[in-house]
């Protein structure tokens, strides 16, 4: 009886281990993830004939919702481009140094786009 009562327990402490094991490494990929999410610039650039809505994420992936003449518009961002490691730098130290928001509106429309302004109905 005593031989059963100790392979319970060690069967349990097994099953314990391996549950808090995957919640620690669960934890810790969440975590990862979320720093890769974090939202580090958005703008929206207007134009006759609606607007760009574009967000930039820490990982350096951007994201845009493109609206025009629809009251009905559903916000729907999706991915455009992942900035290199040197325009995302270049990027994060405009937005440290407090440069006028025009000026970063500016060098994203450049960067992501290729342009230096968008069309009427939103096209680059």
């Amino acid at each position: 009886m005593k031989k059963i009562i100790k392979i319970v327990v060690l069967i349990l402490a097994i099953i314990a281990l391996i549950i808090g094991i995957y919640f620690l490494v669960n934890k810790r990929d969440n975590v990862n993830k979320t720093d890769e999410n974090k939202e580090i610039y958005s703008t929206t650039y207007y134009f006759e004939l609606g607007s760009r809505s574009v967000k930039v994420y820490e990982n350096g992936d951007v994201y845009d919702d493109l609206e025009i003449e629809n009251p009905n518009h559903k916000v729907n961002y999706k991915y455009v481009k992942t900035l290199s490691k040197k325009q995302l730098s270049s990027l994060k130290e405009k937005i440290n140094k407090n440069l006028n928001k025009n000026e970063i509106d500016n060098f994203l429309i450049q960067e992501i786009y290729g342009v230096e302004q968008f069309g009427n109905a939103g096209q680059y």
